[in-house]
């Protein structure tokens, strides 16, 4: 497989990380919106209430949680398949793990209705690690793929 074609590959899971990372940030904004301006002062106070709000208000945040956590896992391979694993991808992994954790926790309280900040933390810190992960992995990235061409030639 040519180096173009291997940038490319890899290039494709960073795009799938960053659209994940879009999704969930909508999914934060329906969140907010819900809470904050729609329905301020409404909780849900059965457990079949929680579960339909965690299914309808929270289901785009889960759901870019989850393609996070399976787009980090998938660059990461196709990382690895190339070779060389490096530093930023297996962190990025990381965050996603700790952010899907977070977001299972954070359902998992408001089920028994313990509302609780930490899981919220956890679903924030690791956000920001696949963010600042996924940003190194691009310009480490770069810096290789313009090294080989250097070395190439014209």
């Amino acid at each position: 497989m040519s180096i173009e074609h291997q940038d490319a590959r890899l290039q494709r899971g960073r795009s799938w990380i960053w659209a994940a990372v879009i999704v969930e940030i909508i999914g934060l904004a329906v969140d907010a919106l819900w809470h904050g301006v729609l329905s301020p002062d409404v909780e849900p106070r059965t457990h079949a209430e929680m579960v339909r709000h965690l299914a309808t208000v929270h289901l785009v945040l889960y759901v870019g949680v989850a393609m996070i956590f399976v787009a980090t896992v998938s660059a990461l391979v196709e990382q690895a398949r190339r070779g060389g694993v490096g530093l930023a991808l297996p962190v990025a992994v990381v965050g996603a793990a700790v952010q899907l954790g977070g977001e299972i926790w954070h359902a998992y309280s408001h089920l028994r209705f313990q509302p609780n900040p930490l899981p919220e933390l956890a679903g924030f810190v690791g956000l920001a690690v696949v963010i600042a992960a996924t940003l190194a992995s691009a310009r480490s990235a770069r810096g290789i793929a313009m090294e080989a061409r250097a070395h190439r030639g014209p």
